[in-house]
């Protein structure tokens, strides 16, 4: 009985073992992400990620992972097992030398079953670089303490004459996709349109070619990107509270852009494709600023898709483009400066989604899928400047984060890929100039009210800066590398003022 149990553990050992290291294989070799947006997607409930990434989970574990857990699970039965033929029982020499054997062999995997588990562990934590998570996260910091600025505490006025704002947030839309003469890293240009209105308008870059903003721990996956571009801040929740979906506040105490163009009679809309709820969208967007939801859902109600329609994540960025031109339509003829807040999904992880829109220039389908975005996204402003609210409206275009797979970016450190932006129709232009700035997406909240004409008693919000002043970024100031390491950090003030 003993040793039944013995080697069941090891054969439960041995599959876990290898589920582990088939998926930390798969993570990295797909994603460059940190270990907090990690944990964050799996906190995060299921319920609302797009098909394709399951499939693709599925179909690079199951084929590795099935065979070899069926083979050990034979040879491990058969090498523990007994020996019960008659024909056999004959050659008694014969039998315990075979017998010796056997119980050798089954002695060895067992042991190769608890070895696959420890192996695997650590193999896990050397990739993911957890022990770095770890470090960070038992250090303390106190930047909030030192360097946060609180939209409360500080003048933030509107200006007489109140621009509309457009925020068009563009998934996984990074500087690298660009040719390498623009400043991209690819052969072939797949952003076209995005690079020129980057060089007819306002963009900020690290280079003096197209580039853009870093991106900062605890900032790179949607959800933490939409909430430092509209607060300032990194998402440094706990790990436990990371599936915000269950709180009924969030982050109450924090005062975000939604706040303010509320205060200052704005309507306050979010557009996606998908389920507004995953990863706390709509609790954020609603608890700071009162943000009208228009998502999957909503679009089914509304009847701008069927009832049971449901691609990808939901509906892809053709129906999103089409959804708000009326959105847009409605928006203005209601006479209240707005706010549309909309989000992109087609160009997500793993490889993007091709629509019917795109096309099959290139070979890799993902750059199919940036040239398609980026076609929509030129088509869609040029549709912009042809309405009567495009004048007094402010257009702000800018990735979430670097792309989380290495599609079109494998070999390029990820700190290294910039985030796209631009500012079309800004109410002023850059005292610091765009070029050779090292910004990040916290900075993306007081350079939007900037751009749309708001004064900022000097020039920072959260630990964001106005780019559009002469201030210098606290990247600038502090040195990239060393805020990186500081948001990564626990911060007792952060889970007091903010976490609750």
């Amino acid at each position: 009985m003993k040793r039944r149990i013995v080697t069941a553990l090891a054969a439960v050992c041995f599959i876990l073992g290898a589920l582990i290291l088939v998926l930390t294989d798969w993570y990295t070799a797909k994603f460059n992400t940190s270990f907090a947006g990690l944990l964050f997607t799996l906190m995060t409930p299921v319920k609302g990620v797009g098909g394709g990434f399951w499939q693709d989970l599925s179909a690079a574990i199951l084929p590795k992972l099935v065979p070899a857990a069926v083979i050990y699970i034979l040879l491990l039965g058969w090498f523990r097992g007994h020996i019960a033929y008659d024909a056999v029982k004959k050659h008694a020499a014969f039998l315990e030398k075979t017998e010796r054997i056997r119980t050798v062999t089954g002695k060895l995997l067992v042991a190769l079953g608890f070895l696959m588990l420890a192996g695997a562990l650590v193999f896990c934590w050397v990739k993911l670089n957890v022990s770095d998570y770890l470090r960070t996260r038992n250090e303390q910091t106190r930047i909030y303490e030192e360097q946060y600025v609180d939209p409360y505490s500080v003048a933030v006025t509107a200006p007489a004459n109140k621009p509309n704002v457009i925020w068009l947030v563009l998934e996984s839309m990074e500087t690298t996709y660009a040719s390498r003469e623009e400043g991209g890293i690819q052969d072939a240009n797949y952003m076209p349109n995005l690079t020129k209105l980057a060089k007819e308008n306002i963009s900020f870059s690290n280079t003096e070619k197209l580039g853009g903003l870093h991106t900062t721990n605890n900032t790179n996956w949607t959800m933490a990107a939409l909430f430092a571009g509209t607060s300032g801040l990194p998402f440094g929740f706990p790990v436990d509270g990371n599936s915000m979906n269950k709180y009924t506040e969030f982050a109450p105490d924090i005062a975000a852009m939604g706040d303010i163009l509320k205060r200052d009679g704005y309507v306050n809309e979010f557009l996606c494709g998908s389920d507004a709820a995953y990863g706390g969208r709509a609790l954020y967007f609603r608890d700071h600023g009162a943000y009208e939801i228009y998502d999957l859902f909503k679009a089914r109600e509304n009847g701008d898709i069927p009832k049971d329609y449901y691609v990808f994540w939901g509906f892809e960025d053709r129906h999103l483009f089409r959804i708000a031109k009326q959105e847009l339509t409605r928006l203005y003829k209601a006479g209240q400066p707005f706010n549309l807040t909309m989000l992109t999904v087609d160009a997500h992880h793993l490889g993007g989604y091709t629509c019917e829109e795109c096309g099959n220039e290139y070979p890799e389908r993902t750059a199919n899928v940036i040239a398609c975005t980026d076609q929509q996204a030129g088509e869609f402003i040029e549709w912009c400047k042809a309405q009567p609210f495009y004048d007094n409206t402010v257009i702000v275009i800018t990735g979430d984060h670097p792309r989380m797979d290495t599609f079109l970016t494998e070999g390029v450190d990820y700190q290294d890929r910039t985030i796209y932006n631009c500012f079309l129709n800004a109410r002023k232009a850059p005292e610091g100039g765009t070029e050779n700035r090292t910004a990040v997406m916290m900075d993306l909240y007081p350079t939007m009210l900037g751009a749309m004409g708001y004064t900022i008693e000097g020039n920072r919000l959260g630990l964001g800066t106005d780019l559009f002043s002469g201030t210098e970024t606290l990247a600038e100031e502090m040195g990239y590398e060393e805020l990186n390491e500081e948001v990564s950090k626990y911060s007792e003030y952060f889970v007091t003022h903010f976490a609750r």
